[in-house]
């Protein structure tokens, strides 16, 4: 319990205080010639919490509404494990001794840091002998930002019909300076990319394309 000395200035008892002291003065009214008077002495009082203090409307009393995305800018995020999404037995076939890595961290200026931007699913396996990898990267990007980054890649690179057996997905083909890039732009919307020094040819790949495409979900 807090006791206070009220100053001459008003004060108010917000919702949050339960209790105050008020100091009463002595009061002088006694002659030179009179003993002084004994001090009063000090009195607590307690006071009881009132209701809360009704917030006055005004404008900005309204809670603030954050701005969102609009236009061709919304990606639905893709999240599935690599492990879901790429069987160990599909990357098996390729070598046993390819094992999955912690992280994938692409640079930011390429197709998979393009892919990881759109909140996609990012994956790579990493040959313990050979030091080879297999990235993959997977994203559903809207449809006005898919026709976009297809035309990107179609003009970087050739069209290929050898990475799926569909007539709903298109195929392409990049060279990189090491490893060959394959992307594939299907009609449900999704964008998948999948590099590797090891594809001798698009078809190389087709194993993990038609994996990636029965994992993914077809909304």
């Amino acid at each position: 319990m807090t006791t206070f000395r009220r100053s001459a200035r008003a004060f108010r008892i917000g919702s949050g205080v339960t209790l105050a002291g008020i100091s009463l003065a002595a009061l002088a009214g006694c002659s030179p010639s009179t003993p002084a008077a004994t001090p009063a002495p000090t009195v607590t009082v307690t006071v009881s919490p009132t209701a809360k203090p009704t917030a006055t409307a005004s404008a900005s009393s309204s809670p603030t509404t954050t701005p969102t995305a609009s236009g061709s800018g919304t990606a639905t995020p893709v999240d599935i494990s690599c492990g879901s999404l790429v069987f160990d037995s599909t990357i098996a076939a390729y070598s046993p001794t390819l094992q999955l890595e912690a992280s994938f961290i692409p640079a930011p200026d390429n197709t998979f840091g393009t892919i990881g931007a759109l909140d996609g699913a990012l994956c790579s396996w990493r040959d313990s002998v050979s030091g080879s990898t297999i990235g993959v990267g997977v994203a559903k990007p809207s449809a006005a930002d898919r026709a976009t980054y297809e035309a990107k890649v179609a003009a970087a690179g050739t069209s290929s019909n050898q990475l799926v057996d569909s007539s709903t997905s298109r195929g392409y083909v990049l060279s990189q300076s090491e490893a060959v890039e394959l992307d594939l732009f299907t009609d449900s919307g999704y964008w998948i990319a999948v590099t590797s020094v090891i594809f001798d040819s698009p078809s190389a790949a087709k194993s993990i394309f038609a994996n990636i495409l029965e994992t993914l979900p077809s909304g």
